[in-house]
């Protein structure tokens, strides 16, 4: 999988991320996502790209996010790269917090990031770049004749 579609550059601000679901939409297509797996790929890298704008970046424009996806191991890999200061997005979140929600109606606004990655997303990997973050999210794939 080497090809431009596999990129994407983002500019720090929310606006951007309306490029992100088409460009989801494409991979899920190539791939032959159902319907529930297109849905957790949405809110977990659109929930994902906002922390890094809103909490990486304070919400300030002009810094770049660049996302690659790849398929790895089975699964359609997410990476997601940002020059912000350091932050572990795969840590649990503290006992009292990881209770999961019965369904997205009872889930309390704000706070609930890493809840919904680490209940909607395959896998979840944090690097720790020399001048940033690198955050995986995979969803498993069946690859069949659609794939590379």
């Amino acid at each position: 999988m080497d090809n431009p579609q596999d990129r994407l550059e983002l500019d720090s601000q929310l606006t951007e991320l309306s490029r992100v679901q088409p460009w989801i939409e494409a991979l899920a297509d190539r791939y032959g996502f159902a319907e529930d797996a297109r849905f957790a790929m949405h809110l977990c890298v659109e929930e994902a790209l906002a922390n890094v704008v809103l909490h990486g970046y304070r919400n300030e424009a002009g810094h770049p996010i660049v996302m690659r996806a790849s398929v790895s191991g089975g699964a359609l890999v997410f990476a997601i790269d940002d020059k912000a200061p350091h932050f572990v997005p795969t840590e649990p979140a503290p006992p009292n917090e990881a209770a999961k929600p019965a369904n997205l109606e009872s889930i309390e606004l704000g706070g609930n990031g890493i809840r919904l990655l680490h209940r909607f997303a395959g896998s979840l990997r944090y690097e720790r770049l020399p001048d940033g973050n690198r955050l995986t999210i995979g969803f498993p794939v069946l690859l069949s004749d659609r794939s590379e």
